[in-house]
C-alpha cells in the first residue's frame, strides 16, 4: 500500500515530519481533468449554486460504477422528519450483512449519496458488509446540529430497525470522509455520552476534527492542493450559527472527552489542509486510551478515497478501512 504509517509521541513545529513523497503525478493528472469543471467563486454564487456545481463535478469523475450483490432506497424517520439512506449489500454474500453506517463529505454544504455512490459500492464488496450511506441535512439550509441530529438518528434506525431488512445490526461501525469523518466520530461521542454502546469501530478518513483549528498544514496545503483554505472558511460560515458553536464538542470533536470511544483508523493525506488536526486527533483519542490506528498516505490530496478510478491510493486506502473493519 502507498501509506506512510507515523507513530509519534510528540509535536513539534509542522509536526517534526518531512514530505516522505512528491505530489504523486496522479493526482497531477487528475487536477487536469478537474480543470474542465470551473472552480466555483463562493464570493459570487449562493451555497446552493456551489453545491450544483459541485455535486455534478463529483459525480462525473466517479467513473463508472462497480458491480453490487444489491441496493435499496428508503426513507426512515428521525426526530426533524424523513432522511434519505441507501442501503449497499456486498456481492456474493448472504444475509444477514453486518453494517457499516458511512456519512459523506463536502463541507456540509455539498456532497450526497450519489457523490460517494462509487466509494460505498467499493466499501461495501470490499469489506463483505452491507454499507448504509445517509443523506444528512445539508447547510447553510439546515445549520449546525441538524446534520449531527440526522447522523444519530440514522444511526439509531439502524441499529433498531436492521434485522427486519436482512442486517446484522446489533454492532454497528461507524465512517465517513471530511465532514463525514466529523460526524462519524461526533456519533461515536453522542452514543457514548447517552450510554449506548452500538458502535463497534470507528472510520474516519481525513475527519475535520476541529472548526477553529491553525495547525501549520492549514497553511502549508490551503492553496493549490484542491481544498482550499478559503472554502473551510467559508464551509463553517455555512454551517455553524455563530462562535459558540464553534467550540461545542459534537462541532468540533477535538475538544470534546475522547474516553471510551470505539477503536479509530484515521486516514490523512499528505497535501491536506485537514492533515494535521486529522492526525492529532488520532494522537488524542490513544492518549485517551482509545485504541486508535493512524495511517497517513503520501503524495496526495483532501478527497484522494473518492478518486480511487485515478489515484490508486485512494483504492488502497478503502481496502484498509475494509481490513480494519473485518478484523
Amino acid at each position: 500500500m502507498r501509506a506512510s504509517i507515523w507513530i509519534a509521541a510528540t509535536f513539534k513545529s509542522k509536526m517534526g515530519l518531512q514530505q516522505s513523497m512528491p505530489l504523486d503525478p496522479q493526482v497531477k493528472k487528475l487536477f487536469s481533468l478537474m480543470a474542465v469543471f470551473p472552480q466555483p467563486d463562493i464570493g459570487k454564487i449562493t451555497p446552493q449554486q456551489y453545491r450544483e456545481a459541485a455535486d455534478k463535478a463529483s459525480i462525473q469523475l466517479s467513473g463508472e460504477p462497480e458491480a453490487i450483490g444489491g441496493i435499496e432506497d428508503k426513507t426512515i424517520q428521525g426526530r426533524n422528519g424523513g432522511i434519505r439512506i441507501r442501503i449497499y449489500r456486498p456481492l456474493n454474500q448472504r444475509p444477514p450483512h453486518k453494517v457499516v453506517i458511512y456519512y459523506h463529505g463536502g463541507g456540509f454544504v455539498f456532497g450526497s449519496i450519489e457523490t460517494h455512490d462509487n466509494v460505498n459500492r467499493l466499501l461495501a464488496n470490499l469489506s463483505g458488509r452491507a454499507v448504509v450511506s445517509v443523506n444528512y441535512r445539508l447547510a447553510p439550509e439546515n445549520k449546525f446540529p441538524a446534520a449531527v441530529e440526522d447522523a444519530f438518528d440514522a444511526a439509531k434506525w439502524v441499529v433498531s430497525n436492521g434485522e427486519s431488512i436482512g442486517l446484522d445490526s446489533n454492532k454497528v461501525v461507524v465512517a465517513g470522509d471530511s465532514a463525514g469523518g466529523n460526524l462519524a466520530t461526533v456519533v461515536n461521542i453522542m452514543a457514548r455520552d447517552a450510554g449506548e454502546n452500538f458502535i463497534e469501530r470507528q472510520v474516519l478518513f481525513y475527519p475535520s476534527t476541529h472548526m477553529l483549528d491553525n495547525s501549520p498544514s492549514i497553511h502549508e496545503y490551503g492553496e493549490g492542493f484542491f481544498l482550499t483554505m478559503d472554502q473551510m472558511r467559508w464551509f463553517g460560515q455555512q454551517y455553524l450559527r455563530d462562535v459558540r458553536d464553534a467550540v461545542n464538542p459534537y462541532a468540533s470533536p477535538m475538544l470534546a472527552d475522547l474516553s471510551g470511544l470505539s477503536p479509530a483508523l484515521v486516514v490523512t493525506a499528505e497535501y491536506d489542509p485537514l492533515r494535521d488536526q486529522g492526525e492529532i486527533y488520532a494522537h488524542r483519542l490513544r492518549a485517551s486510551g482509545v485504541k486508535a490506528t493512524l495511517t497517513r498516505f503520501g503524495g496526495v490530496i483532501h478527497g484522494f478515497i473518492s478518486f480511487y478510478r485515478y489515484i490508486y491510493a485512494g483504492r488502497d486506502a478503502i481496502a484498509m478501512a475494509a481490513g480494519f473493519i473485518k478484523q
